[in-house]
């Protein structure tokens, strides 16, 4: 995008990264600081799954929250939802700024396509692409999707969270691999993504000229389970069952003790008090060479009973 645009144009900054990597912990990180939180900013939140936890586990939700749940951000399945977003805050919101959270297995290139397109209508520029590493378990995806590839090599930055879970030599052997893969990149080592809002708005933007996209992949499947009450020992045991298959699951529950946000990642789990302002209980689930009825029928079982309506995805068309 040409660099040389009008006073009227809205900065956008993207904060991408692979599923549980700590985007939504480095935008509440960002959102905390009193340099942004004297703007007026927008944001855009996207997930792979129809649930929407990220948008609810915002402490500061400035001057305006979309979400976007039907898909990736950066696929044509979404592009009219994206479309109808842009428009609206362009025309109602007119931040100082945009910072989209891009889900975890996105294509990055095609946020820019969409931004010069008419449906940007000359009103937003990229600024800054920054993705967040985690530091324990990229090397275990990079492997299985070229959406985490894409992410590191499409970045102006790349942020290595969670440094203080591995040791220096893994830290350094990591980051020698990521400058491999995008040499201009800036790097930083951080944990609990403790980003200074200057470091992003700082950075200089490179375009990506990646082919677009027209759908997730095909070995990804998904599917949110919508309740309150889940047992904590059959979802450990759900988990357990489903190993490798399972590469993130993430919500709101009670497992007995009050509303918890428990995340799970490979074969970790974790869990910590619910934001007070969360009010979507259930868990998205998704994983990697399965089907959206396994996981579904696999994980409603740590349901308390009446177990709810489910809601599921598929999809079925590879990245290419």
């Amino acid at each position: 995008m040409d660099q040389d645009v009008s006073m009227n144009t809205i900065p956008v900054y993207l904060l991408t990264g692979y599923l549980g990597s700590g985007k939504t912990t480095l935008l509440n990180h960002l959102l905390s600081q009193p340099e942004l939180q004297s703007k007026r900013a927008a944001l855009i939140i996207n997930e792979f799954g129809s649930l929407g936890v990220d948008g609810q586990l915002l402490a500061n939700p400035n001057d305006g929250v979309f979400e976007l749940n039907r898909g990736s951000l950066f696929c044509a399945c979404i592009q009219g939802d994206f479309d109808k977003t842009l428009k609206t805050i362009a025309n109602v919101i007119q931040p100082d700024l945009v910072i989209a959270e891009a889900t975890g297995v996105a294509q990055t290139s095609d946020l820019y396509r969409w931004l010069d397109a008419a449906a940007g209508e000359n009103r937003f520029q990229v600024r800054a692409n920054a993705c967040v590493v985690d530091a324990v378990h990229f090397t275990k995806i990079l492997p299985y999707l070229k959406a985490a590839t894409a992410q590191v090599v499409s970045a102006d930055a790349i942020i290595l969270n969670k440094t203080d879970l591995v040791s220096d030599d893994h830290l350094n052997r990591l980051a020698k691999i990521l400058k491999e893969m995008n040499p201009r990149a800036q790097q930083i080592r951080v944990s609990q993504a403790a980003v200074n809002w200057s470091f992003v708005e700082g950075l200089t933007h490179q375009t990506c000229n990646a082919a677009p996209t027209t759908s997730a992949p095909q070995e990804l499947a998904s599917c949110s389970i919508v309740g309150r009450r889940f047992d904590r020992d059959r979802l450990l045991a759900a988990i357990g069952q489903a190993q490798e298959k399972l590469l993130r699951l993430k919500g709101v529950i009670d497992m007995g003790g009050g509303p918890v946000l428990v995340e799970s990642v490979f074969d970790s789990f974790s869990e910590k008090p619910a934001p007070k302002a969360a009010s979507r209980f259930g868990i998205t689930v998704i994983g990697w060479k399965t089907t959206a009825e396994h996981l579904s029928d696999l994980f409603s079982e740590s349901l308390e009973p009446p177990p709810p309506r489910r809601n599921q995805e598929t999809v079925s068309i590879s990245l290419g």
